[in-house]
C-alpha cells in the first residue's frame, strides 16, 4: 500500500513538472536556434548584405527541420500513452489567479507597444501604409490576447463566443498582412536567406495563433496546436538574429512569449485518459461469447 501511495506522489509530481521541462526545452531550443542564426548572419553575409557559401547556409535550415521533428516527436510521445489534453476552451485555457492575469496583460501591452513603435517611425521609410497597418493590427492583437485567455476563466455571456472568436483571429490577421508585407517588401530581392527565415516565422506564427483560435471555435486539435504552438515559440527566437525595425522584433518577441504562455497553460491540463465504461444495454456483449449454457 505504501509502495502504491509512493509512485502515485512520484507520478503527480512528475505530472506537476511536466508543463515547466517542456517549456524549457522549447526556450532553449528557441535559444540555440538565434545562435545558429547569428553565426550564419555573421559569417555567411558580406558587408553589402550578399551572402555567400557557407556551411551554416545548411546548418540553419536543417536545424530548423530537426527542431520541428523533435517537437512534433515529444508531443507524439507525451500525447500518444496514457495522458490527454481537453479541447473545450474553457477546460484547456483557464488560468485563473493574478499571477495569470498579469503575465496576459504585460505580454498583451507589451505587443501593443510594439506596433506604436512601428507606427510612430513608419513615417520615414517606404511601404509606410503596410508598416501601419501590420503596427494597428499588433496593438489590436496585443489588447485582444489578454481577453481572449482571461475569458476562459468564466460562464459566457450572450454575443462573448462571437467576440472570443474575434479575439482569435486578430493575430492571425496581424501575421497575415505581415506576409503580405514580406512578400512585397521582397518582391525583387534576390538574396533569398535575408528574408526566408522571417517568411517562415510568420507563417509559423500565423498558423500557431490559428490553432490556439481554434478553441474558441470548438475545432480544437490538442496535439496539432500543442505542436503549432511550440514551433512558433521556437522560430519566433530565431528569427530575433536578424536586423530590423525596432517595433517588429517587439512584436516577434511578445508573440513567442505568448505562446510559451499558451503552452504552459495547456499543458498544465494533462491528464490521464479515463477508463472505457463497458458498453450497457444492447450493446453489452454476451456471457460466453452469446453461447448459452447447456
Amino acid at each position: 500500500m505504501g509502495l502504491a501511495l509512493s509512485c502515485y506522489g512520484i507520478e503527480r509530481v512528475d505530472m506537476q513538472n511536466r508543463p515547466l521541462e517542456n517549456t524549457v526545452f522549447v526556450l532553449a531550443a528557441g535559444f540555440f536556434g538565434v545562435f545558429l542564426r547569428w553565426l550564419q548572419l555573421q559569417l555567411a553575409f558580406d558587408d553589402k548584405g550578399l551572402c555567400g557559401p557557407s556551411i551554416f547556409n545548411y546548418i540553419v535550415p536543417l536545424f530548423i527541420i530537426i527542431a520541428a521533428w523533435v517537437l512534433r516527436s515529444r508531443i507524439k510521445k507525451l500525447l500518444g500513452g496514457e495522458l490527454i489534453l481537453p479541447a473545450d476552451y474553457h477546460e484547456a485555457l483557464a488560468n485563473p489567479g493574478r499571477f495569470y492575469a498579469f503575465l496576459r496583460w504585460l505580454l498583451g501591452l507589451m505587443m501593443a507597444g510594439g506596433g506604436a513603435l512601428l507606427i510612430r517611425g513608419s513615417e520615414v521609410e517606404k511601404h509606410t501604409l503596410m508598416l501601419r497597418l501590420i503596427g494597428g493590427a499588433a496593438i489590436a492583437a496585443g489588447l485582444a490576447f489578454p481577453l481572449y485567455l482571461g475569458w476562459a476563466n468564466r460562464k459566457l455571456k450572450r454575443f462573448s463566443r462571437e467576440l472570443i472568436c474575434l479575439f482569435g483571429l486578430l493575430p492571425i490577421a496581424l501575421f497575415g498582412i505581415w506576409l503580405v508585407y514580406d512578400y512585397v517588401n521582397n518582391a525583387i530581392n534576390s538574396v533569398i536567406w535575408g528574408f526566408l527565415v522571417e517568411v517562415l516565422a510568420v507563417s509559423v506564427l500565423m498558423l500557431a495563433f490559428f490553432r490556439l483560435a481554434g478553441y474558441a471555435y470548438g475545432t480544437a486539435e490538442p496535439k496539432k496546436a500543442l505542436f503549432w504552438i511550440q514551433f512558433g515559440v521556437f522560430m519566433s527566437l530565431t528569427v530575433l538574429a536578424d536586423s530590423r525595425r525596432t517595433g517588429m522584433q517587439v512584436i516577434f518577441l511578445s508573440a513567442g512569449l505568448m505562446l510559451t504562455l499558451a503552452d504552459f497553460i495547456l499543458l498544465k491540463k494533462l491528464r490521464e485518459k479515463p477508463e472505457e465504461k463497458p458498453p450497457e444495454g444492447e450493446d453489452a456483449p454476451l456471457p460466453n461469447g452469446g453461447i448459452e449454457e447447456l
